[in-house]
């Protein structure tokens, strides 16, 4: 038998979403008697054996460790939970749903080792919410009950004059709690960004290490939403990941606990019968009403057909419009970062993506040697050699 079993290798690249002619150009180049494609077909039917060198540029290619490549057989798919997504197949997304399925690897990865080291505290108690209510229940007493637990205070929320400081406040307040909020939308590089149309949100329901991840591809105004979105499947207990505006039971009962802790049925009487108003006008009222509120607008409009307050037409009509606003204005900042020198540096960018609940469990861990730097690049998702930097802001001034 090889030293490689060429079922890895084929799982590895579909595992990646990639096909063949994707990806052999990145491994070999054209000979005079055998074409790139044709190399790597040879190495995947076992007729010839694959060097370290090929290795390595398989593992980079297809984001998987090299130790994966001298395993048996493939790996068995980790339960990750459910699929609560409603993708249509003509905007199904091959290479972002291989690279999303690689992010919940990652992260499942990151959960397990943070697991073990929670366990392994005295004194460590299970989370009594997670797994603790029911949809019988109603989507109001679920909501009720996070606002309790996380002492979420809607006014202190709305107070913050930045999106960014309200998703921080709200962070702040589930982190307390034990739950791990982070925002990913990628796998190291942005070759792999995930679209907000594959997942806006996951969640790995664990009663030690709770983990939430909001696609921070998506708006900025719609990341609390998706957080507490995400909350409320934690506290069903259950796991999975979501999509925009899932038709699932699941997902419809969650999107009414996150949206009635962010906006009270009652308040959207506040805006005028927008029915019968014209796209454009509806539009700018339901903007001041969410801006004054750090919601989004589309959660707005959602709302607002939910309680027959507009038409489903009316609000597939305004959705499709923020969206369209929202990445032009996306790609208008984008250019003009592009065009500014300075800015913050990866590793703070980093930091506030994986968020301070991780940051700090790391940081302690990895100071009283329960950690080491490549583990603690797992919990992390980083590389080894990147660990301190990232957890030590003045490293590199110490070292100079």
């Amino acid at each position: 038998m090889p030293a490689v079993n060429p079922e890895i290798l084929i799982w590895a690249r579909e595992t990646a979403g990639l096909e063949v002619e994707e990806v052999a150009k990145k491994i070999f180049t054209d000979g005079k008697k055998l074409s790139a494609n044709e190399k790597l077909k040879l190495l995947e039917s076992g007729q010839k054996e694959p060097t370290r060198p090929q290795l390595n540029k398989m593992s980079k290619a297809y984001h998987q460790p090299l130790l994966t490549f001298y395993l048996s057989e493939p790996p068995k798919r980790e339960d990750r939970g459910e699929d609560f997504r409603n993708l249509p197949q003509k905007t199904f997304d091959r290479k972002g749903n291989a690279h999303l399925n690689l992010l919940m690897r990652n992260i499942k990865a990151s959960q397990n080792l943070v697991r073990q080291l929670l366990e392994d505290e005295e004194g460590e108690e299970e989370l009594p919410f997670i797994a603790s209510a029911t949809m019988s229940a109603g989507y109001q007493a679920v909501a009720k009950d996070i606002v309790e637990t996380l002492e979420f205070d809607l006014d202190v929320f709305r107070s913050k004059r930045e999106l960014r400081e309200a998703f921080a406040y709200l962070r702040e307040r589930i982190e307390r709690q034990g739950i791990f909020v982070l925002l990913q939308s990628d796998l190291g590089s942005h070759h792999t960004t995930i679209p907000i149309e594959v997942f806006r949100g996951f969640a790995f329901a664990d009663p030690i290490a709770p983990y939430i991840v909001v696609n921070r591809q998506d708006a900025v105004s719609a990341w609390s939403f998706t957080a507490l979105h995400e909350v409320a499947h934690l506290w069903l207990g259950k796991s999975g990941v979501s999509g925009t505006w899932g038709e699932a039971d699941v997902e419809r009962f969650c999107n009414k606990v996150a949206a009635s802790i962010l906006l009270p049925t009652s308040e959207l009487n506040e805006l005028l019968p927008l029915q019968h108003f014209h796209l454009d006008d509806a539009a700018v009222a339901i903007n001041a009403f969410a801006t004054s509120r750090n919601i989004s607008r589309a959660m707005v409009a959602y709302n607002l057909m939910r309680e027959d307050k507009i038409s489903r037409s009316l609000w597939q009509a305004l959705r499709d419009k923020f969206a369209a606003e929202w990445r032009k204005n996306n790609d208008d900042e984008k250019a003009s970062r592009s065009d500014k020198q300075g800015g913050p540096s990866y590793y703070a960018v980093r930091r506030f993506h994986l968020g301070p609940g991780l940051i700090g469990l790391a940081k302690n861990f990895l100071s009283g040697g329960e950690l080491t730097p490549s583990k603690a690049g797992v919990v992390l998702g980083i590389k080894a050699i990147n660990v301190y930097p990232l957890l030590n802001p003045d490293y590199y001034a110490r070292r100079n």
